[in-house]
């Protein structure tokens, strides 16, 4: 998994850096009335034997991300993600474990709080397939404050775990210069609380927090941030030494300002009409 994701990160800054087209940016915020169902599987181990049960919550999210673009007008074919943070927020859930005839279960309720799930510093990169930007083994950190009360376990305290997880999203452009992320997916992880908290009978909690984005999404508005595409040499001003460059790549895809997978008098057309401008 870490080889593919350097291999992705490698091509897709590849690339940002081989595009003549202008990129674009976007800042993206989590549209009101998305949620995400939190469910949490716990494994109990004691000395007498393991239990295990599953409970979930629907949970209000929050949130913002950045994203970089390799090109100022879809279709896209590499994105960054700087930034991503989703906050889900606090909930709880109940188990019931080391359930016996007679004897009943042994009950446990978990309450999470500041519930935050966010790409650690250096964010992730990906090449597009179609709308699909996914980014496997992209480095986060999830972290929130705990407590657990019940039969077997009272315990509370804070808990920050950074990890690698796959995540994927459909990237969707609308009217005007709208940009949405929709069909989230987030890998399952799992953390496990510190068995030096756990009273002497109770070996270990393990608990896999599976995280459901499908009905969370996000919005933003695409923002130029490559100056003139006509300045193919960069040097701020669009004149002879870009037509040198375009008639150069003529026929091939080095100076296809409009998209169309070409260079030609379409092309030739967009330089002259930029002429003469300071970028």
């Amino acid at each position: 998994m870490r080889r593919n994701r350097v291999l992705l990160t490698s091509i897709a800054s590849l690339a940002f850096a081989s595009s003549t087209a202008a990129q674009s940016t976007a800042d993206f915020v989590v549209d009101k009335g998305s949620t995400a169902v939190l469910t949490l599987k716990i494994t109990v181990v004691t000395a007498i034997g393991e239990s295990e049960d599953t409970d979930s919550t629907t949970q209000t999210v929050t949130g913002f991300a950045t994203g970089n673009f390799d090109s100022s007008i879809p279709p896209f074919l590499a994105m960054e993600l700087p930034s991503l943070e989703f906050d889900l927020g606090s909930g709880s859930v109940s188990y019931d474990l080391f359930c016996l005839p007679i004897f009943g279960c042994q009950e446990l309720n978990v309450a999470v709080s500041n519930f935050v799930i966010q790409l650690d510093a250096g964010g992730a990169s990906t090449t597009l397939d179609g709308p699909l930007a996914f980014f496997p083994d992209a480095p986060f950190v999830s972290s929130f404050d705990y407590e657990v009360t019940g039969d077997l376990v009272e315990i509370s305290g804070s808990n920050v775990v950074p990890d690698f997880y796959s995540f994927g999203t459909d990237v969707f452009t609308g009217k005007g210069e709208s940009v949405f992320l929709d069909n989230l997916f987030l890998q399952s992880f799992t953390f496990a609380f510190d068995p030096k908290k756990l009273p002497d009978l109770v070996n270990s909690v393990e608990i896999e927090a599976m995280i459901d984005l499908s009905n969370t999404s996000l919005s933003g508005i695409l923002e130029s941030t490559g100056g003139c595409p006509e300045d193919m040499n960069g040097d701020g001003t669009v004149n002879g030494a870009d037509l040198g460059l375009l008639l150069a790549a003529w026929g091939t895809d080095g100076g296809d300002f409009n998209g169309d997978g070409t260079t030609n008098g379409a092309d030739l057309g967009l330089l002259l009409a930029a002429w003469g401008t300071d970028c």
